[in-house]
């Protein structure tokens, strides 16, 4: 993930911020990765192998391409800093963290405690990754016989509805999905069903995909939900997410109150009832990202912004279909789309998009 600000932050999750940046502050970068066993750690044989000491350097850069930077999975440090001079009194800091340890909320922690290095020290953190870790193993276990009798009473007798086979045909594409006009009347739509913008586009989407599916009363979804359910775990670096399926009931041919009602008390049942490994079937992907980005950063006499964000590059190699949705600064809705085009092709998915019930007659393809 990548994060890139003016006085600037960028990540892979990157994100980029400008600013003056003062280089003999290099040491900021070494203080922050000292302050988290997460940024001295890497994965060997699916265990986080941490070191007590790991070289990390500013990386000063005259790239174009600010938002995605390489970071080997075998690197001694998931992170890179890159600074690129704008100007005599400007500059853009791009923060940069392999997508397999973090998540947004991981990026915009680690881009506020380098502008708080920046400008002195930091009291230790209250937690470690490794610990959310241990405790997210044993919330697992302990509630893996409840969970496993929902999932039970919610799959078992379900049939699954599958669109039609296309021929294959890999897409990948950033789309506007909404303008800010109609993401405002979105906003207003989940108030008055007590819903969440997560659940209202999710039954939209699933209200849109009903001409394509076949025979079946369930349709399969899966995502990443956050799990930062203890006070120390909020502001922690670190993948704390899960996967998740979701056995949505199959829609009806216009989005209602009642469908987002029943789509609703699906997800909340499957949040309460997280199971890991899921049922590793087939199944469309779909995650709304909400944006927590700051909206200024303090690097001591000077001001950042963060100005863009991105996450892992696409490799052109997705399965099924995976639609990442995000409301932009501006207000509007912009989706990543993309599949190997089997049932789910560019065209039908252009269309579900184009057909939101939410949406004025307006269609913008940017990238």
């Amino acid at each position: 993930m990548s994060a890139a600000a003016t006085n600037c932050a960028s990540t892979s999750s990157t994100t980029p911020a400008a600013f003056p940046y003062d280089i003999t502050h290099s040491n900021t970068e070494r203080s922050l990765v000292a302050r988290h066993d997460l940024l001295r750690s890497r994965i060997e044989d699916e265990t986080q192998l941490i070191r007590s000491n790991v070289p990390v350097e500013l990386e000063i850069t005259d790239d174009t391409e600010l938002l995605h930077a390489p970071i080997d999975s075998h690197a001694l440090s998931p992170l890179r800093v890159r600074l690129k001079p704008v100007e005599a009194d400007q500059h853009l800091l791009c923060l940069h963290i392999h997508h397999l340890m973090s998540d947004p909320a991981t990026l915009w922690t680690l881009l506020d405690e380098l502008a708080d290095l920046y400008r002195g020290t930091l009291p230790a953190p209250a937690a470690q990754f490794w610990h959310y870790a241990e405790d997210q193993a044993r919330l697992l276990a302990n509630s893996r016989e409840a969970a496993e009798a929902w999932w039970r009473r919610s799959t078992e007798l379900a049939s699954f509805a599958a669109p039609s086979p296309t021929p294959v045909g890999p897409f990948a594409l950033r789309q506007r999905v909404l303008p800010a006009s109609d993401v405002a009347e979105l906003e207003r739509f989940c108030r008055r069903h007590r819903s969440t913008m997560f659940v209202s586009l999710l039954a939209g989407l699933t209200t849109g995909m009903l001409p394509y599916l076949g025979h079946g009363d369930t349709v399969l979804f899966t995502t990443l939900i956050s799990r930062r359910n203890r006070a120390e775990w909020r502001s922690l670096p670190g993948p704390c997410i899960v996967p998740l399926d979701l056995p949505v009931p199959r829609p009806p041919s216009e989005l209602t109150g009642e469908y987002v009602t029943a789509v609703r008390d699906i997800v909340l049942g499957a949040q309460q009832h997280v199971m890991c490994p899921t049922a590793g079937r087939d199944a469309p992907y779909f995650e709304y990202i909400s944006d927590a980005r700051p909206q200024s950063l303090s690097f001591g006499d000077a001001t950042g912004a963060v100005i863009d964000a991105a996450g892992p590059r696409d490799t052109g190699m997705a399965t099924d279909l995976g639609i990442r949705a995000r409301k932009t600064a501006d207000g509007e809705l912009f989706a990543h789309l993309s599949g190997n085009g089997i049932g789910w092709s560019k065209e039908r998915t252009l269309t579900i998009c184009e057909k939101l019930p939410w949406r004025s007659p307006m269609f913008t393809e940017v990238a």
